[in-house]
């Protein structure tokens, strides 16, 4: 408990020294007005109107990229997800027109939706894998493509140790803290695959005995331990079982993912005339986000 913590803090700060009674019920009053300041915020802010608009604003946003996709007769999941990409990392997402990818990010709380509040982080301007995949998530989430948030672990490339890590992974069914990485699953016309788009550079992965593996050059560490449960651990998809990609479906995938590159680079006027048509809703999803990030700050949420 928040009050708890805050006390024992209070009296260890003060162990050297007499403790000055009407000072310390003064300071203990005080933590119980924060606490409960922060119950009434944790029953109602999932609920409340800032995270209301948020999701309004995004789901307008979200009916811009499929009208937009349409128009471009983008329909499968490597399409889509390569759209999702162009578009986060060429700027069309934010009010400075810049997306930057950047380390230690601290998120606001997460609500019913479980996608929302990572992929509300894209239009601050800055985000790193996870904002990315969870973005990229809620695009294919929308055009009902079968897809989750893979969780990686490329910390060792030593297979024994790997085959250890999935032993252990296997009998209790969690996430080891050394996963350090999170891309898009993506099943496509009964075509299972790894997608990273962390960076403008795309990188499609196959998936063999559970261990991910590169199908288009990619010099990742080998082998790339995949957990079954996803970034948000109630979305299980069993690797073990998930059939192998042959050579002639990575193939058909990099070609369809370089046409769909080639597609909007030759449309950057549409693209141009997308970002016009939602900025402002951009800036108010942004003015949102940062009020919930100050409150939730002050309440030591976070």
């Amino acid at each position: 408990m928040f009050l708890d913590e805050k006390i024992k803090e209070y009296i260890k700060n003060e162990k050297n020294g007499w403790l000055d009674i009407r000072k310390t019920f003064q300071e203990i009053e005080k933590l119980k007005d924060q606490q409960k300041e922060l119950d009434r915020y944790l029953l109602t802010y999932k609920d409340d109107f800032l995270h209301q608009e948020m999701n309004a604003n995004f789901n307008k946003v979200l009916d811009n990229i499929e009208i937009l996709a349409k128009t471009f007769d983008l329909k499968l999941g490597i399409e889509l997800a390569i759209f999702s990409s162009i578009l986060i990392h060429g700027g069309y997402l934010t009010i400075s027109d810049v997306f930057l990818y950047k380390k230690g990010i601290t998120d606001i709380k997460k609500t019913n939706d479980k996608n929302l509040y990572l992929a509300l982080k894209i239009f601050t301007g800055e985000g790193n894998c996870r904002h990315i995949a969870s973005f990229t998530k809620k695009v294919l989430d929308r055009f009902n493509i079968e897809n989750s948030i893979a969780c990686l672990d490329n910390s060792s490339n030593d297979y024994n140790i790997n085959e250890i890590r999935m032993f252990l992974h296997n009998i209790h069914k969690t996430i080891s803290p050394d996963s350090n990485h999170v891309i898009n699953y993506i099943k496509d016309n009964n075509i299972n695959y790894l997608l990273d788009i962390t960076s403008t550079q795309p990188y499609l992965f196959g998936i063999k005995k559970q261990f991910a593996y590169s199908m288009d050059g990619y010099q990742f560490h080998f082998p790339i331990y995949s957990y079954d449960y996803s970034l948000f651990e109630d979305e299980f998809i069993d690797y073990s079982k998930v059939p192998q990609l042959t050579e002639n479906e990575s193939n058909l995938l990099i070609d369809i993912a370089n046409a769909t590159t080639e597609k909007l680079d030759k449309n950057g006027d549409l693209l141009l005339e997308f970002y016009f048509q939602n900025v402002d809703t951009y800036r108010r999803i942004n003015e949102n986000y940062n009020k919930v990030y100050k409150k939730e700050k002050s309440l030591k949420l976070i």
